[in-house]
């Protein structure tokens, strides 16, 4: 483990040329707008039928793993942990595009030894809501974002300490994760000093169908916490 360094897990099924094009708009954000020796990042998917592409030759990706057969969001994000080297765990979904600043304001709650875990407010907010939350301190946005599933930042020892995801669910892995990292002990927190936007269900779902397949699935986990 690397102190300091943060692991970066960018979680992705492209079946789409929409859903690649926002892998990259996703992983270009992350470049565009972190210092690279903050990170390292870790691009998994499984089955893809596009190419994430890279024509500029700026994209930081430091370890691509992709899974020849469909391999759900949980056992992806699992594997990736295992192999990260960081300190800390910052699990973006591939329809979730953050913005400046985001990285040092996750890891300052964790620092501070304010939180285990930190959900970045991802929710549309009007113009009012942004200005007020620009003007808040650090401390004074804290427990005041909104908690959605696109993204997620942790210590890894606190996602090793939870299990890690379920591997059984297949469509409310990261909803199900935090009540595990609560019964572990480990204190979840919001903010809103760190904005990110998230294009829900754009990506893992790209039908209805396959959504509620996997939401039938999820009813059927015996060891479920949603």
């Amino acid at each position: 483990m690397i102190k300091g360094l943060t692991t970066v897990i960018v979680p992705a099924w492209n079946q789409t040329p929409v859903s690649t094009h926002l892998t990259m708009a996703c992983l270009a954000n992350i470049t565009k707008y972190t210092d690279p020796y903050d990170y390292e990042l870790i691009l998994t998917e499984d089955e893809p039928k596009h190419n994430v592409r890279d024509e500029y030759k700026v994209l930081k990706i430091d370890e691509h793993i992709t899974y020849n057969t469909y391999t759900p969001l949980s056992i992806k994000v699992n594997r990736a942990v295992e192999r990260a080297n960081g300190e800390f765990i910052a699990i973006i979904q591939n329809d979730c595009f953050v913005w400046e600043g985001w990285l040092p304001k996750c890891r300052y709650y964790l620092e501070k030894d304010m939180a285990d875990a930190i959900v970045p407010d991802q929710i549309p907010r009007d113009r009012q809501y942004i200005l007020d939350a620009n003007n808040n301190t650090m401390d004074e946005g804290f427990d005041n974002g909104y908690r959605d599933a696109c993204m997620m930042y942790l210590r890894k020892e606190s996602f090793e300490k939870a299990g890690g995801y379920n591997e059984k669910i297949l469509a409310v892995v990261e909803g199900d994760f935090y009540y595990r990292l609560m019964n572990a002990g480990q204190r979840l927190h919001t903010t809103n000093k760190v904005q990110v936007t998230h294009i829900t269900l754009a990506t893992h779902y790209q039908d209805m169908d396959e959504f509620e397949r996997k939401m039938n699935n999820d009813s059927k986990v015996e060891d479920r916490h949603i």
